[in-house]
This record gives C-alpha cells, sequence and structure tokens, in this order.
C-alpha cells in the first residue's frame, strides 16, 4: 500500500496547509480518506480526478474532513461525465448527512439526472466490513460531530494502514492504531490540551501502549509545527501536504 497525503492540515488551515485528505493505493482498489473542503483545489494541483477514487472513506461529519465531497459530484457530474459509481463509506447516518450537505450548498443539484450512481455503507464503531479483498473496521473516538466520529484501519492480509480521525484520547485512539504498520494519527498541539483533539505529549506517552511500527502525525496547529524539532523522530514522521509513504 502506498500513501499519497494530499492534505494534512486542521479546521483553520494552519501553516497553510489543506484540509484533511489522504489517498490509499492498495492492490485492491484506491481508496480516499476524508475530503475536507479545501481538498478539491489540491486534488487538482496534483492532477487527481474525483472519479480515479474507488471508494470514499469518511473519518467523521466535520467541513474539514467531508466538506469538499460536493465539489466531487460536481466535478463528476459536469467535467468527468463518468458513469462509475461514486462510494461512500462513513459513520452511521453518513447518507442523510451528504444530503443535508449537497442540499445547503447546491440546492436541488441531487435532483438532477446523473450518469452515475451514489452509494453508501455505513461504518458501525465495533465491527469490519470487507471491500474487495480488504478489511475496514471502525472504531469509535471522542470528538462530537452529530454522529459517531470514527477511527479506521485498513488491513490487507499482509499490511496494516490506521487513521485517528479527530480524537481526544481514548480506546478508540489505542485500539485503531494498535500493531498498525502506518499509524496516521492527529496530533493537533504539543502540550496544550483540548479536550477532543490530541497532543504529542498525551501520545507519545502511549506509543507503547498502542505499539504501532510507524507514527505519521497530522492535522497540527501552529503550536505543534513550531514543535516538530521536538518529536521522537525514531518512530515519528510529520505529515506534509504531497508527502508520499510507503507501507
Amino acid at each position: 500500500m502506498e500513501l499519497t497525503v494530499i492534505g494534512c492540515g486542521d479546521a483553520f488551515a494552519s501553516g497553510g496547509r489543506v484540509n484533511s485528505c489522504y489517498l490509499l493505493d492498495t492492490a485492491h482498489g484506491l481508496l480516499m480518506i476524508d475530503c475536507g473542503a479545501s481538498a478539491p483545489h489540491a486534488l487538482a494541483r496534483a492532477g487527481v480526478r474525483a472519479s480515479s477514487a474507488d471508494a470514499i472513506l469518511i473519518s467523521h461529519c466535520h467541513g474539514d474532513h467531508f466538506g469538499g465531497l460536493p465539489s466531487l459530484v460536481l466535478e463528476r457530474m459536469f467535467i468527468d461525465r463518468t458513469e462509475k459509481p461514486m462510494e461512500i463509506l462513513g459513520p452511521p447516518g453518513i447518507e442523510s448527512r451528504f444530503e443535508s450537505l449537497m442540499e445547503n450548498v447546491y440546492p436541488g443539484i441531487l435532483g438532477v439526472k446523473k450518469r452515475f450512481e451514489i452509494t453508501f455503507r455505513d461504518l458501525h464503531p465495533g465491527f469490519a466490513i470487507e471491500w474487495r479483498g480488504l478489511m475496514i473496521e471502525a472504531f469509535e473516538v471522542d470528538h462530537f460531530s452529530g454522529s459517531p466520529s470514527l477511527a479506521l484501519s485498513v488491513c490487507d492480509g499482509d499490511k496494516q494502514f490506521s487513521f485517528s480521525g479527530d480524537s481526544g484520547m481514548c480506546g478508540g485512539v489505542i485500539a485503531a492504531g494498535r500493531g498498525a504498520d502506518l499509524y496516521l494519527v492527529e496530533c493537533s498541539t504539543y502540550s496544550t490540551k483540548v479536550e477532543m483533539h490530541l497532543d504529542y505529549q498525551r501520545l507519545a506517552a502511549k506509543f507503547s501502549s498502542i505499539g504501532a511500527k510507524r507514527y505519521l502525525l497530522t492535522h497540527m496547529s501552529d503550536e505543534m509545527l513550531a514543535s516538530l524539532d521536538r518529536i521522537d523522530t525514531r518512530v515519528c514522521i510529520a505529515a506534509e501536504d504531497g508527502l508520499k509513504v510507503t507501507i
């Protein structure tokens, strides 16, 4: 598997970074993981078409994680004119949250005839599903978003990729990353404690409990970006927009 970081920023575009969006290229298909509001611009800059993703995984329904979906729909409708289905997997209720988002930003657009079908699949915390031979498991984490916020793991039987989504320190964060070959984990601050987010000091204290082989830190504030010279580079990598990591 190979991970491409399209956007690793927070909701405030700290450091000029793009909202959450990652491409996980596997032998079974290309997964887009999250698509925040500013991500479509970065996808276009990287030459990635909306229709190239075989499925989109959404960790939670905040604008910096799923607010770019309407732009992907419009690109498929009016630019790509594709017949390839658009498959969205996300927290329970993802279909209704998606429809509300679409109606708010482009009223009536979902009623316009499209060449492609949009399908949805709920990812229920505590359960794993099979997708084209990959096992995708969801873990509920501590981050209010109006529906369960999820950490995710994707396993092809040989390698495991995990993503914390956004969360404070909780059991779901630990369980999702356990044994992962690469754990993409939010690290909003270095030492400042925020209820719904992780800071590096608390995260680093759990590295041994989680047991991931490598940690890729993402969703970093200006405070965290200014503290990157203090991270343990033996196990940590700092994400950057455009970074590619082989798993």
